[in-house]
């Protein structure tokens, strides 16, 4: 059987693929596809631990069974009560514009509504930066997302959930995220809003590259 091979972020610098075909036998695991790509690419094998592994846009493990015209993804770390249907979520590679966060009018059962900024400092692991370089499995992020999304209306009784995460080269002192959760109360609006900076850190293949300063 035929599957193919996506590389993101780093991964596509060590072999110079975005991705690439592979041929297995029938009933191979994603196990058998990683020894055949690390005979190819041995430089992958050494970051082989810290490797996340999707097959279409879901997770997946070592064990998983293949089948012909799959799609596995190998990418590095992440970076780490009402309608769902309501909620907004972006991923752009346009500014967040502050209109976004604007308040507007509100039904009579939202009593809190958290609004968070994410926005890029001037330092990333203690080294001077000019910007901040966002990717993404762009797919993949957006079904993640709205699971996350789904989940945290499960663990709290929100009203709605608006989130945007931009894409691309974001300078120093520009929002690279903007988190909107509203609730009856703000202890949930709180707590959901940390949740989902948390879990979108954890989950939603995004990564970012530092851009260190021009030299003058």
């Amino acid at each position: 059987m035929k599957i193919t091979i996506q590389l993101f972020s780093f991964f596509r610098q060590l072999t110079g693929q975005n991705e690439l075909p592979l041929d297995l036998p029938e009933s191979a695991t994603v196990a058998d596809a990683l020894t055949l790509l690390h005979a190819r690419f041995p430089q992958l094998k050494e970051a082989d631990k810290t490797t996340l592994i999707a097959v279409g846009i879901e997770f997946a493990t070592r064990t998983t069974k293949l089948r012909d015209g799959d799609v596995l993804s190998l990418m590095p770390p992440l970076q780490g009560g009402a309608d769902p249907s309501a909620d907004e979520l972006l991923l752009t590679d346009k500014s967040i514009d502050e209109a976004e966060a604007t308040l507007g009018k509100f039904s009579g059962d939202v009593g809190g509504v958290v609004t968070f900024w994410g926005v890029v400092r001037n330092l990333e692991g203690g080294q001077p930066i000019r910007a901040l370089e966002y990717s993404a499995y762009r797919e993949m992020a957006d079904h993640q997302f709205r699971k996350l999304l789904t989940e945290t209306h499960q663990k709290w009784p929100l009203k709605r959930i608006r989130v945007i995460h931009r894409l691309g080269m974001i300078a120093v002192g520009e929002p690279s995220l903007l988190v909107r959760v509203e609730a009856a109360h703000r202890g949930e609006a709180f707590a959901a809003a940390q949740f989902i900076i948390d879990e979108l850190k954890r989950r939603v293949p995004i990564w970012k590259s530092p851009m260190p300063p021009i030299d003058v």
